[in-house]
C-alpha cells in the first residue's frame, strides 16, 4: 500500500511546494514594488526671498483675540473667534464638529484649501483657540479661579495660522493643506497626573478620522505658545523624527541657530537647539498616538530667564504685551518657508527624478502617479497569475487523485 500510493503523495507534495514558492515569490515583487516614502524638500535657501509672513498683522491680531474676552469652551468669544477666521480665510472650507466632554461642549473649526492640481496629500497645521479657564500659577491667590487671556497660550498660535492662512492659495502648492483649530486643549485637570483631560479637541478630531483621510496626511504640525519675546524651541517628545528633521536645515536658514549659518553667511540666534528634546501634553499627542507623522512648535519657557512650564505661563500676565511680532515671524517664516520647499510632503525614495530635488509642477507629480499606478497593475496582474497558477495545480492535484482511484 505504501508503495502503491507514494508517487501520488509525491506529487501532490511537489504541487503544495510549487503553490508555496509562486506566492512567496509574489510578495517579494509586491514588496519590492512598494516605494519608501520620505520627505525631500528643496534647498531653503532658494526660496528665502519669496517669504510674504505679515508678522506684524500677526501680532495685531493676539490684542484683536485677547479683547474678545476669555475664550472658553461654547463662550460668545469663542463663537466670535471661529467666525471671525472663517469670514475671513474664504479660500478654505471650513467645518465645525462639537463634542460633549465632561461638563462642557467643545467646537473644533477645520478648514481646508485644497488647489486643482492637489495629489491628495495634506499638510494639517494646528493651534488650540480656546484660553485656560483658569490661572492656578497667579502669584495672587484670590485670582487664581479666574479665566487669564492667553494672549501667548491660545492667540499666538491662531495669529500665526490666521495669517499663513492668507497666503496660502498664492504658494502655488500641489497638495492639500489643513488648518485645524482646537478647542478645549487648555481646559485640563491640575495636581495629579491627568493626561486624558487636556487637547479634548484633538482626541475628539482623531477618534472621528476615517483611514483614507488619516492615510493622506503627510505632516501634522502643532503651533502653540510661540509668542513669547524671548523665544526658543526644541523637539518635542512622542512626535515624528523624520518629520522634524525637515526642521533643523529650515531654522537654521533663517537664522535661528546659533551654531549654524543662515543664508546670508551669518552665525544665527539661540533659538532652535537641535541637541535637546523636551516633553509636553499638548494636540500632538492625539495624532502621534494614532500613528500620524506629528511634531510640535512650543515654547515651554515663557518669559525672559523663565524655567520650564514658568514665567508667565498659566498666569494673568499671560497679556498682548509679553508675545513678539519677531517671534511671531520666526514661526509664521519656519511654516511658510517648509511649505515652499515641500519639506513636508512625501515623494517615494527609490525615483531619481526626486532623489536630490523636489519640483512642484505637474511632470513631478504625474511621475508619482504612474508610479502609483504601475504598482498596482503589478498587483492586479500578480493576483491574476496566482488564480490562474493555482487551477493549473489544483487540476495536476485531481489528475493525481484520479490515478489512485
Amino acid at each position: 500500500m505504501l508503495t502503491g500510493n507514494h508517487p501520488v503523495e509525491s506529487r501532490s507534495v511537489v504541487a503544495f511546494l510549487l503553490i508555496c514558492i509562486f506566492l512567496n515569490g509574489f510578495i517579494g515583487f509586491s514588496s519590492a514594488n512598494n516605494s519608501e516614502y520620505s520627505y525631500q524638500g528643496t534647498e531653503p535657501c532658494s526660496s528665502i526671498q519669496q517669504l510674504s509672513f505679515n508678522s506684524t498683522a500677526a501680532n495685531a491680531s493676539i490684542t484683536w483675540q485677547t479683547d474678545l474676552g476669555p475664550r472658553l469652551p461654547g463662550s460668545n468669544a469663542s463663537a466670535v473667534l471661529r467666525n471671525s477666521i472663517s469670514e475671513n480665510l474664504t479660500s478654505f472650507s471650513f467645518e465645525e464638529s462639537s463634542h460633549f466632554r465632561e461638563n462642557f461642549t467643545l467646537t473644533n473649526l477645520v478648514g481646508t484649501y485644497s488647489p486643482e492640481n492637489s495629489t491628495g496629500q495634506n499638510v494639517i497645521f494646528v493651534a488650540h483657540y480656546d484660553s485656560r479657564y483658569i490661572a492656578e500659577r497667579d502669584d495672587n491667590e484670590s485670582k487664581r479661579n479666574q479665566p487669564i487671556d492667553g494672549a501667548n497660550d491660545g492667540a499666538s498660535g491662531v495669529a500665526v495660522l490666521i495669517e499663513l492662512g492668507k497666503i496660502i492659495p498664492n504658494l502655488e502648492l500641489n497638495h492639500d493643506v489643513t488648518l485645524f483649530f482646537t478647542d478645549a486643549e487648555d481646559q485640563g485637570i491640575t495636581g495629579g497626573f491627568h493626561p486624558y483631560t487636556w487637547s479634548y479637541g484633538a482626541y475628539a478630531w482623531v477618534e472621528n478620522l476615517t483611514e483614507d483621510y488619516k492615510n493622506n496626511i503627510s505632516a501634522y504640525i502643532v503651533i502653540d505658545m510661540i509668542g513669547d519675546a524671548y523665544l526658543d524651541f526644541t523637539k518635542v517628545k512622542d512626535t515624528s523624527s523624520d518629520l522634524w528633521d525637515t526642521v533643523t536645515p529650515i531654522a537654521g536658514a533663517l537664522g535661528m541657530m546659533e551654531s549654524e549659518l543662515d543664508c546670508e553667511g551669518n552665525y544665527g540666534e539661540p533659538i532652535y537647539d537641535p541637541n535637546k528634546t523636551r516633553g509636553v501634553i499638548d494636540d500632538h499627542v492625539p495624532a502621534n498616538n494614532a500613528g500620524i507623522p506629528a511634531i510640535n512648535f512650543i515654547d515651554i519657557n515663557y518669559g525672559e530667564n523663565a524655567s520650564m512650564f514658568g514665567g508667565h505661563w498659566h498666569t494673568h500676565n499671560d497679556t498682548a504685551d509679553k508675545v513678539s511680532a519677531e517671534s511671531l515671524g520666526y514661526i509664521g517664516n519656519i511654516l511658510e518657508l517648509g511649505l515652499i520647499t515641500s519639506a513636508w510632503t512625501l515623494l517615494p525614495t527609490n525615483s531619481d527624478e526626486n532623489s536630490n530635488t523636489v519640483n512642484q509642477d505637474e511632470n513631478v507629480m504625474q511621475q508619482f502617479d504612474n508610479e502609483e499606478e504601475d504598482v498596482e497593475k503589478s498587483r492586479f496582474v500578480g493576483y491574476i497569475s496566482i488564480i490562474l497558477v493555482s487551477i493549473i495545480l489544483v487540476l495536476i492535484l485531481m489528475a493525481d487523485i484520479s490515478l489512485k482511484l
